[in-house]
This record gives structure tokens, sequence and C-alpha cells, in this order.
């Protein structure tokens, strides 16, 4: 990968010139060399340097954004030369949604390990809004996220099923959430709270208030608390379900989401990501 770039991900992402040279064990009029370099070549200022701000010019995001496309391309060609003269060995990191990440993927990914000790496998768990962003700027190989996401640079394809349920504390009543209650939801960008969302507004329920939370587990231990009620994966909280601790009150309809694989339109094919997708299919 051209040195310049390089360099210009590492000030970016470490927002110094001084770190950036430390890491990469070049002195810092060398980096400034190579940014000078970049914005010579591409006849733009790329960063503003004013006292202690650093701050990307909107050409200087552009670069960033697709230098990170490129340097993932560089990391993917040298994985699939070694796949051609070697067995299945390498890495592959997975971006997933938090549902997937939390409750279905870690049992998945230790039966694979199992049986493909020579990969390295990494896990970054994040909403589905940012878990796009990152297949996108190649951050990932993959990503299993809940939701819909509309990149023109992605491919979503649908993948598993999802069992939804509307739950509550063990006492609540069903007049509570059609009549107006306080509802726990996830943060904007999360692909629960866009089913959440589109279920309320479906039914026509009242919404006596809202409360945000950023993650699965904090949503329950929320519903779990007696403030409210949610619509989740019955993953998260079958064994709540289980032990008489919460109910659902959609026993009379099953309520079901796809879960959908993302991959970079611009990215060779991954021999590894598709043998993890298809051994997840196998064992579903």
């Amino acid at each position: 990968m051209d040195e310049a770039l390089r360099t210009y991900i590492r000030v970016v992402e470490l927002k110094s010139f001084t770190k950036a040279s430390e890491e990469l064990h070049i002195s810092q009029p060398a980096v400034s060399l190579q940014l000078k370099k970049l914005e010579e070549r591409y006849d733009t200022e790329l960063i503003y340097r004013q006292a202690k701000k650093f701050v990307l010019t909107a050409t200087g995001e552009m670069l960033y954004h697709r230098a990170k496309q490129l340097e993932g391309l560089y990391r993917q060609v040298e994985d699939e030369i070694s796949l051609y003269h070697h067995h299945l060995k390498g890495r592959l990191r997975i971006g997933a949604s938090f549902t997937v990440g939390e409750y279905y993927l870690p049992a998945m990914i230790a039966k694979f390990h199992a049986k493909y000790p020579d990969i390295t496998l990494e896990l970054i768990i994040e909403n589905t809004a940012k878990i796009a962003d990152k297949v996108e700027i190649l951050q990932v190989d993959i990503g299993i996220i809940e939701g819909q996401i509309n990149k023109k640079d992605l491919e979503i394809s649908a993948f598993l099923d999802d069992e939804m349920c509307i739950v509550g504390p063990a006492i609540g009543e069903m007049k509570a959430i059609q009549k107006g209650t306080t509802w726990i939801a996830r943060e904007e960008g999360s692909g629960t709270r866009e089913y959440l969302d589109h279920i309320i507004s479906t039914n026509g329920w009242n919404i006596a208030e809202r409360v945000v939370a950023w993650s699965n587990m904090a949503v329950k231990q929320m519903v779990l608390e007696g403030l409210g009620y949610t619509i989740i994966s019955k993953s998260v909280v079958e064994a709540e379900i289980r032990q008489g601790k919460l109910r659902t009150f959609n026993e009379d309809k099953t309520m079901m989401r796809k879960l959908s694989v993302l991959k970079n339109k611009q990215t060779l094919e991954n021999r590894i990501a598709e043998t993890f997708l298809a051994f997840l299919r196998e064992n579903q």
C-alpha cells in the first residue's frame, strides 16, 4: 500500500503527528512530509491545524474513507494469496449488531473455531448502523445485522429468522400496553429499535414515556425492575420468561424479523467469510 496513505491513516486515527511517528518508527518531519505529498498530489488541504485543534477537511474525510477501503483490500489480497497456497488459515473480522453478537454468534464461533483452529476470529459488536459503516470502510470482512441498511457500496441479503416478542413484568397486563405505558427502547441506529418503532406505530399504541438504553442487557434489566415494556429478540429474555420473571404479550401472534448479512461490493470473494457463513447456515 502507498506509504503516504498508510501514514495518513495513522495520523487521522491517532489524531497526532507525534503519536503516528512513534508508532510507525519514523521522524515527525517525515510524517509531515508524507502528508504534504498527499496534499500536493490531490491539490487540496487535508487537515486543519490550528493550535491544538485537529480537524479533517471535507476532502480529508473523503481520502481517509477511501484509504481505509484500500487498506482492507490489500489485506484481503494477502489473505487470498495465502489461502491459494495453503489450507484454510487466516483471520476473519466479523461485525455484528448486539443481539446477533451477544446471543447468537458466541456458540457458533466456538464450534467454528473447533473445526477450523487456524482461523483467527475477531468479533466486533456495535449497533446496526455502526456495523454497516465498518463494512463500508472494510474494518470488518462481513456484518451480520438486524434491521435494514441502504448504502450503495453494500450488498445486503436475508440470512436467518429471529423471533421477537413483546415482553414486560410477569404481573403486567395487556391493556397497559394498549392504553399507554413506558417503553424501554434501544438507541437510534439499532435494528431492535427500528422494529419496536414499527410495531408501536402499526398498532397505534399510546406511549406514556420512552426510556432509551444502549444495550440489550440494560433494556432487559429495566423491564425486570418493572419500569415498563419492550419489544426484543426472544433469545435475550427466554431464560427470564422460563423462570417466570417476565412474560410475553404476543402469545397469539408470532413476530419474526430477518437477520441479514452485509458485504462490501468492492471486495474480492473471501473464502474464509464464505466458509463461516456456510457453517452458520448448516448449524442454525
